[in-house]
């Protein structure tokens, strides 16, 4: 079973884990907690 790689990134911060913001700095993806992927 390949269970390990199946985890798409997440769509809203493209696999990053975090928002690039238009003032600077950073926020966590609220919508993948940071990890960067998708949750099932």
């Amino acid at each position: 079973m390949k269970n390990q790689f199946d985890t798409k990134e997440c769509l809203y911060c493209s696999g990053k884990g975090y928002f690039q913001l238009l003032l600077g700095g950073s926020e966590t993806c609220n919508c993948c907690g940071g990890t960067g992927k998708k949750k099932e």
